[in-house]
């Protein structure tokens, strides 16, 4: 089951149907709850150890995503406080104008990020910035973020 799971065509699939509900506000809890519980099972059948600093936050995040899919998902730069990552996934929110129904698709990547002791900004989405992958930045909980500009608040 586990295998079947971790499959990069199941991610995509379960990708399309949260943006399908992401972009009607109707769905919105449904929509935080179902990437709550996406990124819990992950959590729950990969068991990551929280990780001890940026680069090894990142390392951790790439490591959730699907194993057949990883070319998809990129580590871009690293600073002392901030990894700056990118994914390659054609997301189905893609020239949508959407960034709001980004941010919240993304809650899984972010409740990933909770859990090994990270936090996760979405930089630039699909949704709105015409680039055919979104950029995101990764620091350690508690570090702070105010200089970041999430791309559904430009």
């Amino acid at each position: 089951m586990k295998k079947w799971l971790e499959k990069q065509a199941v991610f995509n699939f379960t990708l399309r149907i949260l943006a399908f509900l992401a972009k009607r506000k109707r769905f919105d809890r449904l929509t935080q709850r179902a990437t709550t519980q996406s990124a819990q099972l992950n959590i729950l059948l990969n068991k990551p150890k929280p990780a001890g600093d940026v680069a090894a936050l990142a390392k951790t995040w790439m490591e959730l995503m699907p194993p057949d899919g990883q070319e998809n998902f990129q580590i871009e730069e690293v600073t002392a406080d901030t990894v700056y990552t990118q994914i390659h996934l054609h997301c189905p929110l893609r020239g949508s104008g959407d960034a709001q129904a980004c941010h919240k698709l993304m809650n899984y990547d972010r409740k990933l990020m909770e859990q090994v002791g990270g936090q996760l900004i979405v930089l630039e989405s699909q949704s709105n910035s015409g680039k055919p992958y979104c950029r995101l930045a990764i620091r350690k909980a508690g570090v702070a973020v105010d200089d970041l500009i999430p791309a559904h608040k430009k």
